[in-house]
C-alpha cells in the first residue's frame, strides 16, 4: 500500500517550523529539533511561506484552522513532502476535506491536523510538541491522541522502555495508522509495533495494514473509550488481523516484555515455582481465574507438584535445579518462577543464580515475579541484564503470560490452513438475488417469512422445529457495523453480556467459524455435554453460509437466525428476519475484501480437458505444496533463486493467504472445490510500497508445459494490474530463464540489467 514520502517524516533533510507569531507548540518544537537533528531548521512566520523560493522536505504548522488549507498548498508548491499540523482543531470535516485536497494537489503526505508530531529517538530526531525527549529503542508508538501518546512514553521510561519511531496522527486527515503500519513494518530496526487509538480508524486500509505488519513483528494494540459502543466489533477485527490487544498501560508493557524479551510460548500449561505456598497459589488462582479469555493452565510437570514450594529458605541453586528439569519436560511449555523476600537469603543471589541457569540451558520461556521493594529493584536490574521478563506481582506475570497465549493463537489464525467448506455449501445466488429483486420491487425492505425461507433455502439452510430437538439455543446474526462493515454475531439467544457472544468479520473460513463457536460459552457447555465434531463443524459450516450471503448479497443488512438450536446432529433453525439496506444506501463496506468471484473464468485446452483460473483462497495451500513437487530441480532453482527441497507451510500458507486489497494470485485449476482440486500454475501479483508498482512471480507445472498456460496467467495478472491502477508491473528473472525472458518480450517487458547482482535480468512493464 502507499507509503508515498513517508520518509520526509522521519528522515527529512531540512525541517522548517511555520507559525503565526511565537505559539507554544511551535516553541516546543523548534526546541526539540534543536536537540540534535542534525539537518536545516528554518523558523517561518506563516505568512511569509509562500514568498520562500523552496520548502524543506518537511515542515511543521502551527496556525488558525482558517489559515492551514492556503499554508498546506503553499507548502507543498515550494517543494514541501510531508507536512505536521500541530495542535487541536476539532473535528471538522469540512477542514478534513479542504485539507486533504490542499495536499494532494501538490503530492504532499499530510500528518493531522491535531498531531503531537514525529520522532526517531536513535536519530536523536524530534520534530513535534513532545514534553521531553522521548528515550531511543526498538519499540515504535502510533497514537492517535497526543495526551495519550505522552503518557505512554512516561511510562515507557519508568519501565526502561525506548522507541525506534513515534508518530501522533491526530484527526489523520492523510496520514493514519494504517499507513504508518506499512512504513514500520519495513524499517529494521523497529522490533515492535504499540498501537494507541481512541477511535476507529480507517477499517479496510487498516485492517489489511494491521495483518501485513503482524506477519513480520508483534504489533499490540490498547484502545480507549470501550464505553461508546462497537468495542466486539473493533476486537474481532484485531483477532482477525493478527495483533494482541490490551486493556491498560500496565498491560501494555507487560505484554511487550513478554513478546519482544521472552522465548516464544509454544503452549498453554505453566508450571509455577516458588518460595512459598501462599504465592504460588496466588499465581495459580489467577491462572484459574482466566481473565483473558480463560487462557492457560496449570501444567502436569514429571515428578513435581504445581505450583511447586521449595520453602522460604530456597537459593538459588534449588531454583535452578528444578528449572532445569522443567525445561525439558515435555508436560512443561513455560515456567513462572516467584520469589518473596526473606530473612534467610538475599534476593539478588537467587535472582543472579536463575538468570545464570537461563542463559546456560533453558530453552522454555521462563516469567519472574520478585516481591518486596528494595530486594526486588536488585533482583529485576540482574533478570533484566539477561533478557528475563520480570513482573511486580505474580497475577500480572500470569496476566502476561495469557497474553502470550492470545498473541500466538491470534497468529496461529493468521497462518492456518483451513478445511475445505462441505459440499452442499456452494450456493445459488442467482435464485437469493432474485427473492431480493421482486422485494425490492415491492417497495419493502422486510422479508416475509416465506421470502426468507426461500432465500436461505438457495443457500442450504433449511427452516427446521426446533421443539423437537435437545439441545442449547443459540442465535446468529449478520449485521452492518457503520465502521468495520458486515459482522457476523454468534451466541446464546438471549445473551445480554458481552461475553456470551462471538463476533467475527466475513468473509469466514470453516476455521474462523469454528474458532467464533469456540468463543462462545454455550457451545463450550454443549461440548462438555458430548456435541460431536460433526454437529459443531455444522454450526460453523452455518456460519460460512450466512456469511456468504453477506458477499453475495450486498443488499442485505441484517438477517437473524432465531430460534436456533444446536442439537446433536447439528444447528437446527427454527426461524429467520431479513432486512435490506434502504433504497438510496449503499451498505458499509467489509473491512476485509472478500473473494473476488468476478475473477474466475473457464479455460478450455486444446487437447478437450477445462481448466479454471480463479483466485488463490486458503484452502489452496495444500494443492500449492504439490504443484511445488510437480517442479524439476532446475525449475525450482529459476523460480526462487535458489534449491529447496519443499514448500514449507509458512511460504505455502503466504502464497494461498491472500490480502485481495494488496496482492493477487491467480491459479489455474482442476473444476471443482477449492482444497480438493489440483492447481497447475499460479501467477502472484504483490503491490509495492508506493501503491503503484507491483511485482509479479510465475510458477508452472513441468508436466502443463506447452499448453499456453504462462501466456494465460500473465495477460489475466495484466488486466487486474489495469483494472487495479496500477502504473507499472516489474519482475525479477534469472539469466538463464529464457522461457521466461521470452515470455516478458512477448508482453512489452522492457529488460534492465542490474549492476548489484548481474546473474539477475530486471524486467518492467508501464501500464
Amino acid at each position: 500500500m502507499p507509503v508515498r514520502d513517508l520518509e520526509a517524516l522521519f528522515r527529512p533533510k531540512g525541517v522548517a517550523v511555520v507559525a503565526e507569531g511565537d505559539p507554544p507548540l511551535a516553541r516546543v518544537a523548534a526546541r526539540n529539533l534543536a536537540g540534535g537533528y542534525g539537518g536545516v531548521v528554518q523558523r517561518v512566520e506563516a505568512s511569509a511561506l509562500g514568498g520562500l523560493a523552496s520548502v524543506p522536505e518537511l515542515v511543521l504548522i502551527a496556525a488558525g484552522a482558517e489559515r492551514l488549507p492556503a499554508l498546506v498548498a503553499q507548502a507543498g508548491k515550494g517543494g514541501a513532502k510531508a507536512a505536521i499540523l500541530l495542535g487541536a482543531h476539532g473535528d471538522d470535516p469540512d477542514l478534513a476535506r479542504a485539507l486533504k485536497d490542499a495536499a494532494r494537489g501538490h503530492g504532499l503526505r499530510l500528518l493531522g491536523p491535531g498531531s503531537l508530531g514525529v520522532a526517531m529517538p536513535g536519530k536523536r530526531f524530534c520534530a513535534g510538541a513532545f514534553h521531553r525527549p522521548p528515550p531511543a529503542g526498538r519499540v515504535a508508538l502510533v497514537a492517535q491522541s497526543g495526551t495519550l501518546a505522552g503518557a505512554v512514553i512516561d511510562w515507557a521510561q519508568r519501565r526502561s522502555v525506548g522507541f525506534s519511531h513515534i508518530a501522533v496522527t491526530g484527526d489523520a486527515s492523510d496520514v493514519g495508522p494504517g499507513d504508518l503500519l506499512d512504513y514500520l513494518a519495513a524499517q529494521d530496526d523497529c522490533h515492535a509495533i504499540l498501537l494507541v487509538l481512541d477511535r476507529p480508524p480507517e477499517a479496510r486500509r487498516f485492517v489489511s495494514a494491521a495483518r501485513a505488519a503482524a506477519r513480520q513483528r508483534p504489533v499490540i494494540v490498547l484502545r480507549t473509550g470501550r464505553g461508546e459502543g462497537g468495542d466486539a466489533v473493533f476486537d474481532a477485527a484485531i483477532r482477525r488481523a493478527g495483533l494482541l490487544r490490551v486493556f491498560t498501560l500496565e498491560e501494555l508493557f507487560d505484554a511487550l516484555e513478554t513478546l519482544a524479551v521472552a522465548a516464544p510460548i509454544r503452549g498453554d500449561r505453566l508450571a509455577i515455582v516458588a518460595n512459598g505456598r501462599g504465592i504460588g497459589r496466588l499465581a495459580a488462582d489467577a491462572l484459574l481465574d482466566g481473565a483473558i479469555g480463560g487462557a492457560g493452565r496449570l501444567a502436569m510437570p514429571t515428578g513435581l507438584a504445581n505450583p511447586l514450594d521449595l520453602g522460604e529458605g530456597a537459593e538459588g541453586g534449588a531454583y535452578a535445579a528444578v528449572l532445569s528439569r522443567l525445561c525439558v519436560d515435555p508436560a512443561v511449555d513455560a515456567v513462572l518462577l516467584l520469589h518473596a523476600p526473606t530473612a534467610l537469603v538475599p534476593a539478588g543471589e537467587v535472582a543472579r543464580t536463575v538468570a545464570s541457569a537461563i542463559d546456560t540451558h533453558c530453552r522454555t520461556p521462563v516469567l519472574t515475579s520478585w516481591l518486596g521493594e528494595r530486594d526486588a529493584d536488585h533482583a529485576a536490574a540482574e533478570l533484566a541484564r539477561h533478557r528475563v521478563p520480570v513482573f511486580d506481582t505474580p497475577d500480572r506475570a500470569v496476566r502476561a503470560f495469557q497474553h502470550a497465549l492470545a498473541f500466538r493463537r491470534n497468529q496461529e489464525l493468521l497462518a492456518e490452513t483451513p478445511r475445505s467448506a462441505p459440499e452442499d455449501a456452494r450456493p445459488d445466488a442467482g435464485a437469493a438475488r432474485r427473492v431480493v429483486a421482486a422485494v425490492r420491487e415491492a417497495g419493502r425492505v422486510a422479508l416475509t417469512e416465506a421470502e426468507a425461507r426461500a432465500l436461505l433455502a438457495a443457500y442450504g439452510v433449511p427452516l427446521g422445529v426446533v421443539d423437537a430437538v435437545p439441545g442449547h439455543d443459540l442465535a446468529v446474526g449478520l449485521s452492518e457495523d457503520r465502521h468495520f462493515g458486515p459482522v457476523i454475531t454468534v451466541g446464546h439467544h438471549a445473551a445480554r453480556l458481552p461475553g456470551e457472544t462471538a463476533v467475527a468479520l466475513p468473509p469466514l473460513t470453516m476455521t474462523l467459524a469454528c474458532d467464533a463457536l469456540r468463543r462462545v460459552p454455550a457451545v463450550g457447555l454443549a461440548e462438555e455435554e458430548g456435541l460431536t465434531p460433526a454437529a459443531r463443524d455444522a454450526a460453523a459450516a452455518l456460519l460460512v453460509k450466512v456469511a456468504q450471503i453477506g458477499v453475495d448479497l450486498e443488499e442485505v443488512a441484517h438477517l437473524t437466525l432465531s430460534p436456533m438450536r444446536l442439537g446433536p446432529e447439528g444447528p437446527v433453525v427454527g426461524g429467520a428476519s431479513v432486512r435490506l439496506v434502504e433504497a438510496g444506501r449503499r451498505r458499509a463496506p467489509f473491512a476485509i475484501l472478500p473473494y473476488p468471484s468476478e475473477l474466475e473464468r473457464p479455460l478450455p485446452l486444446a487437447d478437450g480437458r477445462s481448466l479454471m483460473v480463479r483466485p488463490l483462497v486458503p484452502e489452496d495451500e495444500p494443492a500449492m505444496k504439490a504443484l511445488f513437487k510437480r517442479l524439476t530441480p532446475a525449475e525450482i532453482r529459476l523460480r526462487f533463486f535458489s534449491q529447496k527441497q519443499e514448500l514449507s507451510h509458512g511460504i505455502a500458507a503466504r502464497m494461498s493467504q491472500l490480502d485481495y486489497d494488496r496482492e493477487m494470485g491467480l491459479a489455474v485449476t482442476d473444476p471443482g472445490r477449492p482444497g480438493t482440486t489440483a492447481v497447475h500454475g499460479v501467477v502472484h501479483l504483490a503491490r509495492a510500497a508506493d501503491g503503484e508498482r507491483a511485482e509479479f512471480a510465475i510458477m508452472l507445472a513441468h508436466d502443463m508445459a506447452g499448453l499456453g498456460l504462462g501466456p494465460v496467467l500473465m495477460r489475466r495478472i495484466l488486466d487486474h494490474a489495469r483494472a487495479k491502477g496500477l502504473k507499472e508491473v516489474y519482475g525479477e528473472v534469472l539469466h538463464e530463464n529464457r522461457a521466461m525472458l521470452r515470455l516478458c518480450e512477448a508482453f512489452g517487458f522492457q529488460r534492465r540489467s542490474s549492476p548489484d547482482d548481474p546473474g539477475v535480468t530486471h524486467v518492467v512493464l508501464a501500464l
